[in-house]
C-alpha cells in the first residue's frame, strides 16, 4: 500500500481554504438603487404629511409618512420624474437619476397655494329711475379663501343697504338690498359708493331721481365704432329739458376702454361732449363692448366696436427670373394694414442666392424693397428656388430662377472677347470657340484673385507650362488681360513661329521690368539692348492686373505700338519696329507665322540666352484678338476682377 505524501495533503488543505475564503469574500453585485426623500413646507420647513407621491415611468405612488418621509426601493436604475402634490399646496416635480447600489435624494419642498379671494359685483350700476324703491346687488366670490367685507354709502342720507360689513367664503354668493328715500331728495343724484374686500376696492355707481325731475337726457352717438386704426370718438350728451341734468358713466370693463370724464352736469338746453379713447396697446382681439351713460332716470348703452390692428403683408412680384447673365434683382415688401409688419426671410443655402435683409419691420402703409443677389459662380445646373417670407402668421414665397447659361455668363467686356481661361481646376477656354489647352510638367491649381475661384501656378524647378496649339496672339491689333502675383525675372509667355520654332510675342521680366517683344528678329538678336516697361512694382506677392493693348501700324507706320495698363491704370507705352514690307506672311515676318503659344518654364531665345522659368500664378487670362480696348473697358475688368 503506498503511503500518501503529508506534503501533498496539507498543499491540497491550503487551496481548498484559499478558495473558500476568496469566495466568502466575493461582494455580491447590486442591480438596484432606490429613491429616500423627504417632504417640508416650503414656508416653515415643517414635514408635510400625507402628500402624494407618484413616480414615472413605473407608476408606483405612495403618501409621505407623519415625518413627511417617503421611499421606493429597488429601483431599475434610469431617469425617473417625481410628483408631489396635497390639497392646498402647489404641486411639485424633480428629476431624479437612480444609480445601482445607490441610494437618490429625493427630498422635496411644497409651496402653500396662495389664498385669494376674488369679489364679483353684479350689477355694478343701480338707477332708481323716479319709481324704483328697492334694488339688489349680488357679491360672488369667486376666490379660494374667505374674505371680510364692509361698504361705505359715503354723505348720501337717502341711500341705505340691508348689509354694511359680512364675510364671503370661498365659492359663496350674498345679496345687498339697496334702498332710497326720495323724500331726502331735491334733486337727481348721480353718485359712488364703495365696497372693500381682501384689500381691493370696487365701485358701484347709483342713479336716482326725484318724482318731479324735469332734465331730459338725449345722447349721440350711440354706437362707436374705431375700426382698425382709430384711437378717439366723442360723444355729445343734452338736456333738452329745464332742470339742470346730473350724469354719469358706468359700466366700462374693458382696460382698453377710458373716458375723459366719468361724471358731470349739464345745464337747461345745453350740451357735453365726452371723449371715449382707445388704448390698441392693451387691445388683445377684437372688441365688442358696452357702457352705461345715466342721468338717474333715463339709461343710454353705449355699444363700442373695433376690430385688432393688424398688419397685412403683400409681396410683389412673387417671381424673379435672373435669365442667363442677371446677378441681381429686387421685390417688395408691402404693409397694407394698421399695424407694424414683422417678417423674416428664409433663403435656401447652397444656390448662390442671397438677400440684402433677412428680417425687418414695415410701419403701416410703408413698404421695404429687399435686393435679392445670384452668385452664378455657385451655380451647377439650371436654378429653380424659392424664398419663404414670413409674418409669423402667414408664408408668401418668391420663386426664383436663373439658367446656367455660358462659361463666361456674368463676364464683363465680352466683346471680341476670343479665348478666355479661367483656371478654375482645368485649362479650358470658357468662350464658344473652345480653344482649350493643357499643362505639362504638372502646373499646380491654387487660390484664384477672388473668393472660391482657382489660379494657375507654375514651379520653376520642375519647370511646369501651360500650352496652347494654336497662334492665339498673333494678331495685328489685340488685347492681352490676365491677373499674375509672385512675378520674378524670367519668361511669362510667348508664341512660336512656324519659321524654325522661333519665339516672338514674348512677355518677361528683365531687372523687375515687363518686356514685351513681338518679332523674331528683335527676340533672337535685340533682347538685351530693347528697352523694358516702367511700372509700379509687380514683385510684392500681391496679385496684379495687366493689359497689353498692341498694334502693327494701326498707331504709327511699320512700328508695333504696346501700351501697358497696371491695376486698370495706363503706365507705359513702348514701340517696336517692324519692316511694313517684310511683315507679309513670308520667310522674315512674325506675324501670321505663329504654331502655338506657351505660358511658363523657360525660354531659350538664342544660343547664348536663356529665360528661366518662374514660379508665378496667373488666373483669368484672356486674348481679344482683333480689339484694342479701351482704357474704360480695362478699368471694367479691373473692377470685377475677372
Amino acid at each position: 500500500m503506498k503511503r500518501i505524501n503529508k506534503k501533498t495533503v496539507w498543499g491540497f488543505f491550503c487551496c481548498l481554504a484559499l478558495a473558500l475564503l476568496v469566495a466568502c469574500t466575493e461582494e455580491q453585485v447590486e442591480t438596484t438603487g432606490s429613491i429616500y426623500g423627504i417632504v417640508n413646507d416650503a414656508t416653515n420647513g415643517e414635514p408635510v404629511p400625507m402628500a402624494h407621491v407618484s413616480l414615472n415611468p413605473g407608476g408606483k405612488a405612495t403618501n409621505t409618512g407623519s415625518d413627511g418621509r417617503y421611499e421606493f426601493l429597488n429601483m431599475e436604475p434610469g431617469q425617473y420624474t417625481i410628483q408631489i402634490s396635497k390639497s392646498g399646496y402647489v404641486t411639485n416635480t424633480k428629476q431624479i437619476t437612480v444609480v445601482a447600489g445607490q441610494q437618490a435624494s429625493g427630498d422635496m419642498l411644497l409651496t402653500s397655494e396662495q389664498q385669494e379671494a376674488d369679489i364679483r359685483i353684479d350689477p355694478t350700476s343701480l338707477n332708481f329711475g323716479t319709481t324704483q324703491d328697492e334694488l339688489v346687488v349680488t357679491l360672488t366670490n369667486q376666490g379660494n379663501a374667505a374674505t371680510d367685507w364692509a361698504l361705505e354709502l359715503g354723505e348720501n342720507p337717502w341711500l341705505s343697504a340691508s348689509l354694511l360689513s359680512g364675510n364671503i367664503a370661498a365659492g359663496k354668493t350674498q345679496s345687498i338690498i339697496f334702498s332710497v328715500g326720495r323724500d331726502k331728495l331735491s334733486e337727481t343724484k348721480n353718485v359712488k359708493i364703495s365696497l372693500s374686500a381682501f384689500g381691493n376696492s370696487y365701485t358701484i355707481s347709483v342713479s336716482c331721481a326725484p318724482v318731479n325731475a324735469k332734465s331730459e337726457m338725449s345722447v349721440t352717438p350711440t354706437e362707436l365704432d374705431f375700426g382698425a386704426g382709430e384711437t378717439e370718438k366723442a360723444i355729445t350728451i343734452k338736456n333738452t329739458g329745464n332742470a339742470i341734468l346730473n350724469w354719469n358713466v358706468s359700466g366700462i370693463t374693458e382696460a382698453c376702454l377710458s373716458v375723459s370724464a366719468e361724471e358731470g352736469s349739464v345745464e337747461a338746453d345745453g350740451s357735453k361732449v365726452i371723449k371715449v379713447m382707445l388704448d390698441r396697446s392693451k387691445l388683445t382681439s377684437d372688441l365688442n363692448t358696452s357702457f352705461i351713460i345715466s342721468d338717474g332716470i333715463k339709461e343710454q348703452t353705449i355699444t363700442v366696436k373695433s376690430s385688432k390692428a393688424v398688419a397685412e403683408m403683400v409681396i410683389s412680384p412673387s417671381a424673379l427670373d435672373f435669365g442667363e447673365e442677371s446677378t441681381e434683382k429686387t421685390f417688395t415688401i408691402s404693409n397694407t394694414g394698421t399695424a407694424e409688419l414683422v417678417w423674416n426671410i428664409t433663403v435656401p443655402d447652397g444656390t448662390g442666392v442671397n438677400v440684402s435683409e433677412t428680417s425687418g419691420v414695415t410701419a403701416p402703409q410703408s413698404s421695404k424693397q429687399i435686393t435679392v443677389t445670384l452668385d452664378r459662380a455657385m451655380m451647377t445646373e439650371d436654378l429653380h428656388t424659392s424664398l419663404e417670407i414670413s409674418d409669423g402668421s402667414r408664408k408668401e414665397t418668391v420663386t426664383v430662377t436663373a439658367i446656367k447659361g455660358s462659361e463666361i455668363a456674368g463676364t464683363v467686356v465680352t466683346q471680341g472677347l476670343y479665348t478666355y481661361y479661367k483656371f478654375d481646376d482645368n485649362f479650358e477656354d470658357a468662350t464658344e470657340n473652345g480653344i482649350d489647352g493643357f499643362g505639362t510638367a504638372s502646373p499646380t491649381f491654387v487660390e484664384g484673385v477672388t473668393a472660391g475661384s482657382k489660379a494657375v501656378k507654375f514651379s520653376k524647378t520642375g519647370n511646369s507650362t501651360f500650352v496652347v496649339s494654336k497662334p492665339i496672339i498673333d494678331s495685328r491689333q489685340m488685347t492681352i488681360s490676365f491677373w499674375g502675383k509672385d512675378f520674378e525675372d524670367g519668361h511669362i509667355f510667348h508664341l512660336s513661329s512656324s519659321i524654325r520654332s522661333e519665339a516672338m510675342f514674348t512677355l518677361s521680366m528683365s531687372n523687375g521690368a515687363l518686356k514685351f517683344l513681338v518679332t523674331r528678329y528683335n527676340n533672337m538678336y535685340q533682347y538685351s539692348n530693347l528697352p523694358a516697361f516702367v511700372h509700379p512694382t509687380l514683385t510684392d506677392g500681391k496679385w496684379h492686373h495687366i493689359a497689353l493693348v498692341s498694334d502693327f501700324e494701326v498707331t504709327t507706320y511699320s512700328t508695333i505700338t504696346t501700351t501697358l495698363y497696371v491695376d486698370g491704370q495706363e503706365v507705359y507705352t513702348l514701340t517696336e519696329d517692324a519692316n511694313h514690307f517684310s511683315e507679309n506672311g513670308g520667310s522674315q515676318s512674325s506675324y501670321d507665322t505663329g504654331t502655338s503659344f506657351t505660358m511658363g518654364g523657360s525660354l531659350q531665345l538664342n544660343k547664348s540666352m536663356t529665360l528661366t522659368g518662374t514660379n508665378m500664378s496667373v488666373d483669368n487670362f484672356r486674348v481679344y484678338d482683333t480689339r484694342r480696348l479701351s482704357a474704360s473697358e480695362i478699368q471694367e475688368i479691373y473692377n470685377a476682377k475677372q
